[in-house]
């Protein structure tokens, strides 16, 4: 099965997806993409997993557009198709540096760039 190459749409699509994410999966993709010697296909499927877990058909639609499907023809593919579409996409080695541009565009602040408010101050009114 053929994958197209990524466009900058796809950057529209997958900030779309990913501004539907609670905080905490936004957070748990940031660690995973900023893990220095991560296996591309095990983020590839942490990515699914974070993402599919809420977003099933968002998700869904968006690996049909990539192998020129639409999503009726991609129910009748085999099971595994969605799983063999991430792990083609992900072997390609510049879906870790897309996917992280398409998390900066949804305007999230990495985990390690946020600070709580401190003790001393929490409750408290100016």
């Amino acid at each position: 099965m053929e994958i197209r190459e990524l466009k900058a749409k796809d950057i529209k699509v997958l900030a779309h997806i990913l501004g539907k994410l609670k905080p905490s999966s936004v957070s748990e993709l940031y660690m995973i993409l900023e893990a220095k010697k991560t296996d591309p296909l095990k983020v590839g499927l942490s990515i699914f997993r974070i993402v599919a877990a809420d977003l099933v058909d968002d998700i869904y639609a968006w690996l049909a557009d990539l192998v020129g499907k639409k999503v009726e023809e991609l129910d009748e593919m085999p099971f595994n198709a969605p799983v063999e579409i991430i792990k083609a996409l992900v072997s390609r080695g510049d879906f870790k540096d897309f996917f992280g541009q398409a998390i900066k565009a949804v305007g999230v602040a990495s985990p390690a760039s946020t600070t709580s408010s401190s003790p001393d101050t929490d409750g408290q009114t100016k």
